[in-house]
């Protein structure tokens, strides 16, 4: 009998293993599908939860790729949980399934099981939004008007009423910092003001669950920062879980709460690591010693994974 791999121990690689940090981060035993059904029995029904969860897609000559293998976690609570790995991993695979904005003709996960608030994901719902690398905006709306527009869908804009609708859509312009800017077309306003339009339009609707899919990947480096300290600013006035994909291992260092990191496919969950300074985390701790402990050890994890067949390393610092 094999013993299956633990997230946190290191990749089999032929050099030595790497050290841990101590008192840096705590890597978390992932829990198995029988813990997640005793928390369940024990009334503790997790915001969401991945059981198992394995994905295959239809190659044109027949025969199947493995994306995603046995991936188990979950969260019981509002926090920003970063997933890194290696390019084409199936980080983004792990955000549909979650959402359940997948392709039909391809059942979504292959095995195990995806749950959002106790219920099995089984296609799009309204317990989930995304935000995107490009925003989605309409052109001929206003900023308030793109905000506003989720609420026309009568998923959503059945109930809320038409008062609290612009209470939502006033109090969020301000928390992104766009009040002043109601008024503006997509078109005269920067990339960055244009992606707080779309983080704004989903906040708006206060989901329980935000993807994120590499969503400042496109910005310059100053305005990626002031992107990361608006979203731990507006997290903190409107708690969510936050799956937050990236490439960029400072980025999840310095907004996580939980960073997961994948292998190479078929990506299996390498780590499922805690970060411990509270955020905002101080630009001390972020040039600290431990700081870099742990973002070196998180690029060496990954280095490793890419070792296996079909791997890709790309990876920001």
């Amino acid at each position: 009998m094999t013993t299956p791999h633990q997230p946190g121990a290191p990749v089999a690689s032929s050099g030595p293993a790497p050290k841990p940090i101590a008192g840096a981060a705590t890597t978390k035993a992932t829990p198995s599908a029988k813990g997640l059904a005793g928390a369940r029995a024990a009334g503790k029904t997790p915001l969401l939860e991945f059981i198992g969860v394995g994905q295959s897609f239809p190659e044109p000559d027949g025969g199947m790729t493995e994306v995603l293998h046995d991936i188990t976690f979950s969260s019981d609570r509002p926090e920003t949980i970063c997933v890194l790995g290696p390019s084409g991993c199936g980080k983004s695979t792990v955000l549909r399934m979650v959402s359940g904005m997948y392709d039909r003709y391809v059942p979504m996960p292959s095995k195990g099981e995806c749950r959002v608030q106790g219920k099995k994901v089984t296609g799009p719902h309204d317990k989930v939004l995304t935000v995107f690398q490009k925003p989605t905006l309409k052109a001929w709306l206003s900023v308030r008007g793109n905000v506003a527009l989720p609420f026309k869908a009568g998923l959503w804009g059945a109930k809320v009423s038409p008062e609290e609708r612009d209470q939502r859509v006033d109090n969020i312009l301000k928390a992104v910092g766009l009040h002043e800017a109601a008024q503006l077309k997509p078109r005269q306003l920067s990339g960055g003001m244009q992606q707080r339009v779309s983080l704004a339009a989903r906040l708006v609707l206060r989901p329980p669950i935000l993807c994120m899919d590499e969503p400042f990947s496109a910005l310059d480096p100053q305005t990626r920062e002031e992107m990361q300290e608006l979203c731990l600013r507006v997290w903190a006035q409107s708690p969510c879980l936050a799956l937050f994909v990236t490439h960029d291992v400072s980025e999840a260092v310095r907004i996580a709460d939980r960073i997961l990191v994948l292998s190479t496919r078929p990506a299996t969950l390498l780590m499922d690591v805690t970060v411990p300074a509270p955020k905002p985390r101080t630009a001390e701790w972020l040039r600290s010693s431990e700081c870099r402990d742990l973002e070196q050890l998180i690029i060496r994890r990954i280095r490793e994974a890419a070792t296996r067949p079909g791997g890709v390393i790309n990876v920001d610092v």
